[in-house]
């Protein structure tokens, strides 16, 4: 456990400016390309919504083509929640992002909401470093995130259809 404290401490103060571990807030996290197959614009309209009535923290890593005008959508929005949430939310779509390891042991949960997925290889990542997925119903994310029972104590995520 102090192993996972130690990362989320630091991405805590890297990317939130938090010194001191707070680990009573969630961290939700996407790791991938800004592109509209990887379902980027679903966690952005709703970002703020989530922080404002729950307190928690968002990372998006990945880059952005600011020749598609799907990311141009998507920057506009991550500029206002940089802004307006720098201590919930964080995203630099013009850098390629390198910690995709620390999120994946550090989080609280993957964001995969994928419009089409063929196979997927994040999902994986997240699973190897103990971190559930919320994923939509397609492709490969349907074949291998499976919904956690409570009652068996089994799955590694949550699928969405909607």
């Amino acid at each position: 456990m102090k192993f996972v404290e130690n990362v989320r401490k630091k991405i805590q103060n890297k990317y939130f400016r938090i010194p001191k571990l707070n680990d009573k807030i969630p961290l939700f996290s996407f790791v991938g390309r800004l592109t509209q197959q990887k379902g980027v614009l679903l966690i952005l309209e709703t970002a703020e919504k989530i922080i404002k009535n729950f307190n928690v923290q968002i990372i998006i890593g990945g880059m952005a083509n600011m020749k598609d005008p799907y990311c141009v959508k998507c920057v506009e929005i991550i500029n206002n929640l940089l802004y307006k949430y720098p201590k919930n939310f964080w995203a630099s779509p013009n850098e390629f992002f390198t910690d995709g390891t620390l999120i994946n042991y550090g989080s609280d949960f993957g964001l995969m909401p994928s419009s089409f997925e063929p196979g997927g290889i994040v999902q994986h990542e997240f699973f190897i470093g103990g971190t559930p997925v919320l994923a939509f119903k397609t492709g490969g994310l349907k074949d291998s995130v499976f919904e956690y029972d409570y009652d068996k104590h089994s799955g590694n995520g949550v699928i969405f259809e909607k």
